[in-house]
């Protein structure tokens, strides 16, 4: 087994036996040479085959000498090759992974932000001492052993040295604690600083950079480097340029989890020492199919299938024990997974699970955690827990990650779960859930677009500029299931080394307590008619029950001080969040101590707020125009018109905070009431707030 190799260590072994007199060994070649490098990237453990979709380790083996087409072959990694990993890797601590590298012959890999998921001790050694391969690292600093920057291999009697490096955000992407003292600088820099030393020190013929960063462009390298083979980003390139002197240069990146294998064939002449030709491909997923489907290579193969024979044993581990049962949507039918339209408590879970492990296993603190109800595929009962019942609820091995969102793209993002406006949409709405900190309303009765009327963090209202941080899985993020508002497939987002089972488990472990969230995220509300003061008014209400194991009867209205109760009415609705639906009618208050909200609460633990807006009503002397005590604004606006909105509104108070509610869910509306507002009034909020 190879060892982490120390830099000082590598370019003394360079200097004495990987050149003659200085030289490059090819000074003896006159004639081309041609050999080939293979490539993988962001393997990320997936080494079982998934018919269609990923070749697995087992065939990609067989492509290998199908690349090499005969010639001699070097085969490299850019990184990722374990963390993230899919069940069958990551439940063996990704042992299966490196053993099936090491039966492929992986000649070298850069390090990846995802091999330091664990630590740098553990890659440094465990990881180090199972794999036959090298790992390199140009620009990772402070670290004890330290890495080699590169490594020189030999090839159709040619030197290439193959310099790695890795992205300089990867501070950002892993646990603090397994990385003190280690930094991560620019891996462009890096990397043409080592190309250069290694040219001008005649170490080799040939420079290949493994850049395990997620964009790269060929002015980003000097050209000293010769190719360069990229990672991270998840997305497939192949280029090839002319340079100025006459030689090639290539940038290449495969598909991740071995869906791509990046094939290089490259000639070079030792008379000119240059690469004259180079033709580049990635082969797909498809055509390995084609070519080794049926083949893989028996030894690689018996790898994989002693992996699955032990992750069975290990999925029978019991990870957690929980005291209370946790259940997706139902229909009336009452099968539990068949309504991915309505809220769900194992759904909330797992947002609120999301949200908690990513805030304690990385720098950032999310505001948010959101989950898709698609990616939740089997209840958690009570009880022990094993690590395949875990797994069962979630068994895509999605990696979960951040990022930011103004509070208009949150709305955006909550008004695309209803699936109006898509013809091709197999179920009207895909609910998604959310952290407990997180509220909302809607009013089941509007067009798309148009139905959310309010939303709430912790308690206050989200402001449409600010922006928030939500964590969830790299697919939902990503535009998944329809939600471009959170990303689209060209998004690229940090790779947090964090799979979304294992936060699951993680959250589990910590809060053995833990229990259903008892009361609703979202309710939906419709008016019979805009509130007027001293008038009577129906609401209908909706969303106020799970479809499994909820316990509401009663739900309770208070507007704006005037209380009214109603029986909840339990009939599940198919496909839709409306099931749980009461009807109460109050007489609308002509005034108050604060602004006039509507709360709704059930006896199941349901407690939503939400602005209102009531023609004619006064906030009594004294009290607040903002429903605070102390005068200072409970919310926040997005516009140029919120902040201090309310104060320059004085008596008009309750104008006020329909203005301000408007401005965040239909201008139209903030524009009829502003032009409703005295002269003088009006003038002053111009003056004040527009400019």
């Amino acid at each position: 087994m190879s060892s982490v190799m120390f830099k000082r260590v590598v370019a003394a072994l360079a200097l004495s036996g990987l050149t003659v007199a200085g030289q490059p060994i090819a000074q003896a070649q006159t004639t081309p040479v041609t050999f080939n490098i293979a490539g993988i990237t962001d393997f990320h453990g997936h080494i079982e085959t998934l018919d269609g979709k990923e070749p697995g380790a087992g065939v990609l083996a067989c492509m290998l000498p199908v690349a090499a087409e005969g010639n001699e072959q070097l085969f490299v990694s850019s990184g990722d090759n374990i963390g993230g990993s899919a069940f069958i890797s990551a439940l063996l601590d990704d042992e299966p992974t490196i053993a099936a590298l090491n039966e492929m012959g992986l000649d070298v890999s850069a390090v990846g932000n995802h091999e330091f998921d664990a630590g740098y001790a553990d890659l440094a050694g465990r990881v180090n001492d199972l794999a036959d391969f090298e790992y390199v690292g140009a620009n990772v600093n402070g670290e004890s052993p330290e890495l080699a920057e590169y490594v020189v291999k030999d090839v159709a009697g040619l030197k290439v040295a193959f310099v790695g490096s890795v992205t300089d955000t990867t501070a950002s992407k892993v646990a603090p604690s397994g990385i003190v003292g280690i930094t991560f600088g620019d891996p462009y820099a890096a990397t043409n600083a080592a190309a250069d030393k290694i040219k001008a020190n005649g170490e080799a013929d040939i420079v290949v950079a493994l850049v395990h960063e997620g964009y790269s462009t060929p002015a980003m390298f000097n050209k000293t480097v010769d190719i360069a083979m990229g990672g991270d980003s998840h997305l497939v390139d192949n280029q090839v340029i002319d340079r100025t002197d006459g030689s090639k240069f290539a940038l290449v990146q495969a598909d991740h989890y071995g869906k791509g294998l990046a094939d290089l064939d490259i000639t070079f002449d030792p008379a000119t020492k240059k690469i004259t030709d180079i033709k580049a491909d990635v082969i797909s997923a498809e055509a390995m199919f084609t070519q080794c489907g049926a083949t893989p290579v028996p030894a690689v193969q018996a790898i994989v299938d002693a992996a699955k024979s032990a992750a069975e044993v290990k999925g029978n581990e019991t990870v957690a024990t929980i005291g209370t049962d946790f259940f997706r949507g139902a229909n009336a039918d009452g099968k539990s997974g068949g309504n991915r339209g309505t809220e769900s408590t194992l759904s909330n879970l797992i947002a609120e699970a999301t949200k908690q492990y990513v805030g304690v296993n990385t720098s950032v603190k999310p505001d948010l955690g959101v989950m898709n109800a698609g990616g939740v595929r089997d209840d958690l009962l009570q009880g022990d827990v094993t690590y395949a019942e875990a797994f069962a609820v979630q068994p895509f091995g999605n990696e979960l990650t951040y990022a930011s969102y103004t509070g208009a793209k949150l709305k955006e993002a909550l008004e695309q779960q209803w699936k109006d406006n898509d013809p091709t949409a197999s179920r009207p709405i895909l609910h998604l859930g959310w952290s407990d900190n997180f509220t909302y309303t809607y009013d089941p009765t509007k067009p798309w677009g148009e139905r959310v009327t309010s939303m709430s963090i912790d308690g206050k209202p989200v402001d449409m500029a600010k922006e928030y941080v939500v964590a969830g899985s790299t697919f939902l993020l990503g535009g998944g299931d329809g939600f471009t508002a959170f990303g689209n497939e060209t998004s690229v987002f940090p790779n947090t080394g964090i799979m979304d089972v294992d936060a699951f488990i993680g959250y589990l472990k910590a809060n053995p307590t833990v229990e259903a969230r008892g009361g609703q995220s979202n309710v939906g509300v419709t008016f019979d008619k805009p509130l007027v003061a001293g008038e009577t008014v129906t609401i209908d209400l909706s969303s106020l029950i799970y479809t499994l194991g909820d316990s509401a009867k009663t739900v309770t209205v208070n507007l704006a001080g005037v209380e009214a109760t109603a029986d909840i009415d339990t009939t599940i609705i198919d496909k839709l969040p409306e099931s749980g639906k009461a009807t109460v009618t109050v007489e609308v208050p002509k005034e108050g101590d604060s602004a006039p909200t509507l709360t709704i609460t059930t006896d199941a633990g349901t407690d939503i707020t939400m602005p209102v807006e009531i023609e004619g009503y006064k906030v009594k002397s004294g009290g607040s125009s903002d429903g605070t005590s102390d005068g200072s604004s409970g919310s926040s606006a997005g516009s140029s018109l919120g902040g201090g909105l309310l104060a320059v509104l004085g008596i008009f108070g309750a104008l006020g905070v329909a203005l301000h509610t408007a401005l965040q869910f239909n201008p139209q509306l903030a524009n009829m009431l502003l032009n409703m507002l005295p002269v003088q009034v009006r003038e002053q909020l111009k003056a004040h707030h527009m400019g």
